[in-house]
């Protein structure tokens, strides 16, 4: 049985919560408090996606002001308002691309203060294959009230990097493609390159192929990334 077909909580996760599968979203859609997000880019959300679903204006949630680096927590709360979400939301969020864009919502939301809030197991592809009722065209939803409360513990700052690289208990784990690993391609960067003593594993490789695209299972996340020397005994930076 392929991870796609595998239920959620039967693949060894130890927070099942963190995703929502395609069930468990068409039963809850209708929900006062489900906010369903679609990670993608606006084009693709025109050209269909999920009923009642919003979309961010900024898919980074990058400040202002400060363009690389997350939004300062005014600007956060009008971002998260403006979709609809408050602080007792259910937050869904998903894209079309492998997760590689709904997880940086999770991410920030989390950062926040926002515990509530899961990925969508196989995203739009899943949805679209399972027939289910999609909607096209722009869309508008009630603004909702959030406030957000930094949790700081979850983010490594500049000087927190410094004072970690070459420390036995930290590894940097560099989950960009292969040319950006090499600094082949610097991709805006000042100077490309990599975090000295980082591991490079790309983010895809935790995805399984096909046109369902979900997380591996656990036993598979934890043999590839162990294989790599990103262990639970260390402080695991990825980047």
């Amino acid at each position: 049985m392929s991870e796609s077909s595998t239920p959620i909580e039967d693949r060894g996760y130890a927070h099942p919560e963190y995703l929502a599968s395609t069930e468990w979203l068409a039963s809850h859609i209708d929900d006062s408090d489900v906010r369903v997000v679609d990670c993608n880019f606006p084009g693709e959300f025109e050209d269909g996606h999920i009923p009642g679903a919003a979309q961010p204006e900024n898919n980074w949630y990058k400040g202002s002001s400060a363009s690389t680096l997350i939004a300062p927590p005014d600007e956060f709360e009008r971002m998260m308002s403006v979709l609809g979400i408050s602080n007792d939301s259910t937050v869904v969020a998903y894209d079309s691309d492998s997760n590689h864009l709904a997880p940086r919502l999770f991410w920030a939301l989390r950062y926040y203060g926002h515990a509530n809030v899961k990925v969508l197991d196989g995203g739009y592809p899943a949805w679209l294959a399972e027939n289910r009722t999609v909607e096209t065209g722009a869309a508008s939803v009630e603004a909702g009230s959030f406030k957000a409360s930094t949790h700081a513990e979850v983010i490594a700052l500049r000087e927190d990097i410094l004072a970690d690289i070459g420390a036995t208990g930290t590894q940097f784990w560099d989950v960009r493609t292969d040319e950006e690993w090499t600094g082949e391609n610097a991709r805006g960067t000042a100077r490309g390159g990599r975090i000295p003593g980082a591991t490079h594993l790309e983010w895809k490789t935790l995805i399984t192929g096909g046109d369902v695209p979900v997380f591996r299972s656990s036993d598979e996340l934890m043999s590839i990334l162990t294989s790599v020397g990103v262990t639970l005994d260390k402080n695991i930076v990825p980047y």
